[in-house]
């Protein structure tokens, strides 16, 4: 994902290693003019003169170099979290139940934050790193062999800093795995507030018993990585002033050079002090970043495509179809939950009414004819041939839906995803009864802070906006007042009808039944009984 990032902005890469390089040859020369200033007595206005002006060209070659890597790190952070959203948008329903809703909001919260840490870090780096190397350069024009002495302890020290970096890796990466239990726990307090405040043994016992041990394993394996961590830190530090001293006593007594020559040299390792101080600082966070980058990668982010462009869905076709349907949750024993297989034909127009007990299968029938799940065996067709995996995207925009945990957007839309018509908006609240609670204003609702029947009015709202071929109702009215039970299958599901449109409900109201062309019965993932005959459909 990095190199990918970088790759795209090549040009932009290329230029700021040029004004890098020119930046520190600049503070190089100078320096270089300082210390034969120091060691030539008194300079005259020339010379003087002459180190203005490397002064002035220092400060304007540092301040184009940082203000371009600046600008470079905020247009590459802006494409990162642009295309991790789009990425994590794009990601597969079954893929996110999959991994589970602590591991995404951790990526998107904490790993996402660190490769932003990262790419603020890496322009910096990148100048001091090429400030480090032209040091080292100088010294060994001064002297390759005092340049050999610092290079042996640079050895050294990179030697020792890939065991304790492997270290700091280990436990860096045990941090972000108990990390995502965390964030699954953070959740549960807000999912279960109204239970947590009920009762406070369990208030206690989840605090006590299920969060403070996760906080109490980050914080050890934490403490352990920055232990690491500070002990590479020292160790380079300790390097550096040990190769000072190496300069002057080898330098003088074991290679006899002369002192010019030394002082010089001692000059350089002293300037290089700061751009080594910040290299060391940066590279946790740079290594941290690349460990986030790994951990995205894990996801599967890095090899996901971007959200596509997947085009107008509408067509012409006749029916919809499960042929020997069947899937099975990932994780689940011989013995636990398997749907199907089942037979299902709905035809264009039709509604459907879905039933059947908790468990029976009736959700898990809606995600597979949406798309949303996989079959791990038969498939869904319309018009007889089979949904293929490059269709996928396509077929699912045939779907408009309200699931049982069904969520709410603040800006109503249309099937092309433009801002949907305040007037129109407004006059289904009215009819809704929600004109009083939300309006809607230069295409944005004013709240949805509602109670949950009022909810899930917002979100039929919502749903008829797409204005797509086949809605899906899970249990739609289970939270409405008999009111809007009978505004659901009275009117809104008969004027769908009317319109063409294809109605999959799960439902328990058999009150309504009627309201349905055909019922359908699961139990214990399986059609439990033939359904009744279909009704004439009105050609669309």
């Amino acid at each position: 994902m990095i190199r990918l990032l970088l790759s795209e902005r090549r040009a932009q890469v290329v230029l700021a290693t040029v004004l890098a390089t020119l930046s520190a040859i600049a503070s190089i020369l100078l320096l270089a003019h300082l210390n034969l200033l120091a060691g030539g007595g008194m300079p005259d206005g020339r010379a003087v003169g002459i180190a203005l002006g490397l002064i002035v060209i220092v400060f304007a070659s540092n301040l184009v170099a940082q203000c371009y890597l600046a600008r470079y790190s905020a247009a590459t952070i802006a494409r990162l979290r642009r295309s991790l959203s789009e990425r994590f948008i794009a990601m597969d329903y079954e893929r996110l139940q999959t991994l589970g809703s602590g591991v995404v909001s951790a990526s998107l919260i904490t790993d996402l934050g660190t490769l932003v840490t990262l790419f603020l870090v890496l322009p910096l780096f990148f100048f001091n790193a090429v400030s480090l190397l032209l040091c080292l350069g100088y010294v060994a024009v001064l002297s390759p062999k005092l340049f050999g002495v610092v290079a042996a302890m640079l050895v050294v020290g990179y030697a020792l800093s890939r065991f304790t970096m492997g270290r700091f890796y280990a436990n860096y990466f045990a941090v972000r795995a108990e990390e995502d239990e965390l964030y699954g726990h953070f959740q549960a307090i807000s999912q279960g507030k109204k239970e947590l405040s009920l009762s406070a043994a369990r208030s206690r016992h989840f605090l006590e018993k299920v969060i403070q041990p996760s906080i109490e394993r980050i914080r050890g394996r934490a403490a352990v990585a920055q232990s690491w961590w500070s002990f590479t830190g020292n160790l380079f530090a300790t390097l550096n002033f040990a190769a000072m001293l190496a300069v002057i006593a080898i330098g003088a007594v074991v290679f006899g050079l002369d002192t010019a020559v030394v002082l010089q040299a001692f000059a350089i390792l002293l300037f290089s002090v700061q751009p080594m101080s910040f290299l060391i600082v940066a590279w946790r966070d740079i290594s941290m970043g690349f460990a986030a980058a790994q951990r995205l990668q894990n996801v599967g982010l890095d090899t996901m495509p971007a959200m596509p462009d997947i085009g107008e869905a509408r067509d012409d076709w006749r029916e919809l179809a499960a042929i020997g349907l069947q899937h099975r949750y990932a994780g689940s024993d011989r013995h636990g939950f398997a749907f199907g297989p089942v037979d299902l034909s709905i035809r264009r127009g039709e509604t459907v009414f879905v039933v059947g007990g908790n468990g029976s299968g009736k959700s898990t029938l809606a995600l597979l004819l949406a798309g949303l799940l996989r079959p791990t065996a038969g498939h869904v067709a319309i018009d007889g041939r089979a949904i293929g995996e490059d269709e996928l995207a396509r077929h699912r925009r045939r779907f408009a839906a309200v699931f049982f945990d069904f969520c709410l957007f603040r800006h109503p839309i249309d099937r092309e995803g433009c801002a949907a018509d305040d007037a129109h908006v407004n006059a289904m609240l009215e009819r809704l009864d929600l004109a009083d609670k939300v309006h809607a204003e230069n295409g944005v609702l004013s709240t949805l802070d509602l109670s949950q029947g009022q909810r899930k009015r917002l979100a039929l709202l919502q749903a008829e906006l797409s204005d797509s071929d086949i809605f899906l109702f899970d249990e739609w009215a289970a939270d409405q007042d008999p009111e809007f039970k009978r505004y659901f299958y009275r009117e809104f599901l008969p004027t769908l009808k009317r319109r063409g449109k294809t109605v999959i409900a799960i439902t328990h109201d058999d009150r309504y039944f009627d309201a349905a062309d055909r019922v359908v019965r699961l139990e214990q993932g399986r059609i439990a009984e033939p359904p009744r005959p279909v009704a004439e459909v009105e050609p669309v």
